[in-house]
């Protein structure tokens, strides 16, 4: 796969999953006024899902082929202006991934630095995580830190996750309420979706709503950690209590966001919309779980007919810049469709043919693109195809210089070369007259050595 079709590949995932993430965002208002704060972000997963599975770039290579055979695909190869363009976008997109690569290598950094000037909390703090680990049945072990200098208490990591507190924390009650909501960052796996969040935001860096996206999960995985605290906890907190200390811990605004951890906090204005929430659930009947997967199963396969309907708009418009631009050639200099002169040859009347070795499938929508240097009088003939009487096939070509005159078209079964022949650059569709194996073939009817460029397809 060369780097043009990677770059499109994300660029098309990237629109796919702003649109289900738009669709999301309409979903998760109607489910707020609910109360419905759980299946919000079980929903949330599936958004994740669809930033990262390029769907409508694998409907565009199964249903229309568009990237089938070639270095750049059909629609590129037929269009050289796109090509150039899209390299130059694809070098740009290469390069912002490389940034975004060293930006989290720097947060590594950072993240090191403070477990390096972190103390391992005390054996008060320790007694207090070991009473919550037991609460939440989690058995792995999650070394704490306190931090002299720590804006929020927050949890950080992938295989080996870390919690990091404030130094200055002395109530027992309130330590153990910072822990618990850390712990339970851990129990519903929200460090697994922001690491996902991470690549999504490495390879997306030019989409804005993918950071938005980092900004959901951040703000709805806190939201679930608030709805246990305040309702999942046997009525152990008090909300006011609760979060009062959140709004004690969260001294400044975080300008950025470590793709990597979860804070406790963001901002005071985020802590605000997160009690409005807590207030709406209070006084919400939450879906049954069999309703709860049957809405999330619905948004699932909305989410999908939605990308697949964007893969079906791609196709027809691609059909549409195909088939405008399948009438030029393949070099830069471009003239108008040039009259064509029709012939029959026997094999016998030439006296070299160069054939391509192998077999090659050209399917519904396949192309394939050859560059030959072709000497005075002598034919060139592509792999072998098979190809159905009454099926189409397409050829353009483009000779250097641009005044050569060629001839090209169908090699048959029955051994007669039928073609058409003109000057410069031009291009034709073949009906095809035989069932069987089948070569296309370049001549030079020129009296020196031309180069010329072809693109087969049907």
């Amino acid at each position: 796969m060369s780097l043009i079709s990677i770059f499109v590949m994300i660029l098309l995932t990237s629109l796919t999953g702003t649109v289900i993430l738009a669709f999301w965002k309409l979903v998760s208002i109607e489910l707020e006024r609910r109360g419905e704060i759980g299946l919000i972000s079980s929903l949330l997963w599936v958004v994740l899902l669809f930033h990262l599975i390029p769907v409508v770039f694998l409907c565009l290579v199964c249903c229309a082929g568009v990237f089938h055979e070639g270095e750049a695909g059909k629609l590129l190869a037929a269009t050289p202006l796109l090509i150039k363009i899209t390299e130059v976008l694809a070098v740009l997109w290469l390069v912002g991934f490389f940034i975004e690569i060293s930006r989290y290598m720097l947060q590594q950094k950072v993240r090191r630095v403070e477990r390096m000037i972190g103390m391992p909390a005390g054996r008060r703090s320790m007694e207090i995580v070991q009473l919550v680990k037991e609460r939440l049945h989690i058995t792995e072990e999650i070394p704490v830190y306190e931090l002299a200098d720590c804006r929020c208490p927050f949890i950080a990591g992938f295989l080996k996750n870390r919690i990091f507190i404030p130094k200055e924390i002395d109530d027992a009650r309130e330590m153990e309420m910072i822990l618990e909501h850390e712990l339970f960052h851990y129990v519903q796996k929200d460090l697994y979706m922001k690491k996902l969040c991470a690549w999504i935001v490495r390879i997306q860096w030019f989409n804005p709503f993918a950071h938005r996206l980092v900004r959901q999960v951040d703000s709805w995985g806190d939201s679930f950690c608030d709805y246990h605290m305040c309702y999942g906890a046997d009525g152990r907190w008090d909300m006011k209590e609760y979060f009062d200390v959140v709004i004690k811990h969260t001294k400044k605004k975080e300008k950025s966001y470590f793709y990597n951890s979860m804070h406790m906090g963001r901002s005071k204005k985020e802590i605000h919309r997160r009690m409005e929430r807590m207030k709406k659930v209070r006084t919400k009947r939450q879906f049954k779980r069999m309703s709860a997967f049957l809405l999330t199963l619905c948004f699932l396969m909305a989410s999908a007919i939605t990308s697949l309907a964007a893969g079906g708009g791609m196709e027809q418009l691609y059909e549409k810049i195909y088939e405008a631009s399948m009438v030029k050639s393949y070099g830069e200099e471009l003239m108008e469709e040039a009259e064509l002169e029709e012939y029959t040859k026997d094999r016998t009347d030439y006296e070299e043919i160069v054939e391509m070795e192998g077999e090659i499938t050209l399917d519904s929508r396949g192309v394939k693109t050859y560059n030959w240097d072709i000497k005075a009088g002598v034919v060139y003939e592509t792999e072998l195809f098979w190809a159905t009487k009454g099926d189409k096939i397409g050829v353009s070509l483009s000779p250097s210089p641009l005044s050569s005159k060629t001839g090209m078209g169908l090699d048959q079964p029955n051994g007669v070369l039928r073609g058409v022949s003109s000057t410069g650059a031009y291009s034709h569709t073949f009906t095809v007259e035989y069932t069987g194996f089948h070569r296309v073939f370049v001549e030079n009817m020129e009296s020196k050595t031309i180069s010329v460029g072809v693109s087969v397809s049907r």
